[in-house]
């Protein structure tokens, strides 16, 4: 072999294998699409700046984010996020209707803090997105985007209301992309137990909203929601939270800033982990399946409960009378540092720009 040959060959043989390990990343990257009631709660934020970091280690391919609640400035916090880690273009769906809102249940709770629209005015965070009115309907992008994946390659991670899940699969040609398009749905809520024991819904799904919108959404999507679901059985406690990291990154990082105007009546930065254990499950439940323990026998099923005084309420159980392609997860005690500091990590990883 002559000199020039031998450099050809060690060029094309230099350039296939660049291409194998191009084409062996893509194919272990993970499609996502993040639901969010990003309004009053920072973990979502928390939860979005994992997924960009991520998405920068080539282990996620996100392909939206989808908004859940009626707050018209929730999106243009998200499109600030996203600008901050070098996707500006990254899309954003929303929520249309004005019936629901994270705000009403977390006044009731004295947990509220508005900071998206505070955010999405300061000059400091920069974004061109600020309203609902500059973004899709989350169920037109979903069909947009869906069609255009591989069959079953899709994983939907909820760690909000359901209200676009539940629209979605009302839609015709929503719910046969769904059907062919989506892997699975991972949904934060309420803890479920291997047993038939009604518990009060959680904010995430709505049970405690006054007109029970986001409650009855949740019913339907899971009675009616086609491909395999997985809930959270348990999260991440005390003293494993995160966020005091935060406050070494940037001032105009807008998740710094949620989790800053958030924490400050606490004193404290550190957050529970409830949205950004659920992503971490998304994403490694698989590679590190020792982490977690699932129960794969029974079915998760809501329900609306009327008391003798008139009183009615949504609950949560998971039956173990019949069975389903369901399954709930327990992430075990011995694995929240480890999970714990390894979201810290990522919570503030710098952006590839």
């Amino acid at each position: 072999m002559t000199p020039s040959s031998q450099a050809h060959f060690k060029k094309v043989f230099f350039l296939l294998a660049l291409l194998l390990v191009i084409s062996s990343m893509c194919f272990g990257q993970i499609k996502i699409i993040y639901e969010t009631d990003m309004e009053t709660d920072c973990d979502d934020a928390g939860a979005l700046a994992m997924l960009h970091a991520l998405q920068d280690n080539g282990e996620v391919d996100l392909l939206a984010v989808m908004h859940n609640t009626s707050d018209d400035f929730s999106v243009g916090y998200i499109d600030a996020v996203n600008t901050y880690y070098g996707h500006p273009d990254l899309p954003i769906g929303s929520y249309k209707k004005d019936d629901t809102y994270s705000r009403d249940i977390a006044i009731l709770l004295k947990c509220c803090t508005d900071y998206t629209q505070q955010i999405v005015k300061d000059i400091r965070f920069v974004h061109d997105v600020d309203t609902r009115k500059d973004v899709p309907d989350a169920v037109d992008l979903y069909k947009e985007i869906l069609q255009q994946q591989p069959d079953s390659s899709v994983v939907i991670v909820s760690v909000g209301y359901l209200l676009n899940l539940k629209n979605l699969i009302k839609d015709d040609w929503g719910l046969q992309l769904v059907r062919k398009k989506v892997k699975e749905l991972i949904i934060i809520g309420r803890t479920w137990f291997p047993k038939d024991t009604m518990l009060p819904l959680s904010m995430n799904l709505g049970g405690q909203q006054i007109n029970h919108t986001a409650g009855m959404a949740s019913m339907e999507v899971f009675e009616h929601w086609p491909t395999p679901i997985h809930v959270a059985g348990n999260f991440i406690t005390k003293p494993y939270h995160r966020g005091k990291e935060l406050i070494n990154t940037p001032e105009n990082n807008p998740v710094r800033e949620a989790y800053r105007i958030y924490r400050e009546r606490y004193g404290d930065w550190d957050h529970h982990l409830a949205d950004l254990e659920t992503v971490y499950y998304a994403i490694y439940r698989d590679q590190k399946a020792e982490y977690f323990s699932l129960g794969t026998a029974g079915t998760p099923k809501i329900g609306l409960h009327s008391e003798p005084n008139g009183i009615r309420y949504f609950y949560n159980l998971w039956d173990t009378s019949e069975d389903s392609h369901h399954v709930y997860w327990l992430t075990k005690e011995d694995k929240f540092s480890e999970i714990s500091e390894r979201i810290g990590e990522l919570m503030v990883q710098t952006p590839k720009q």
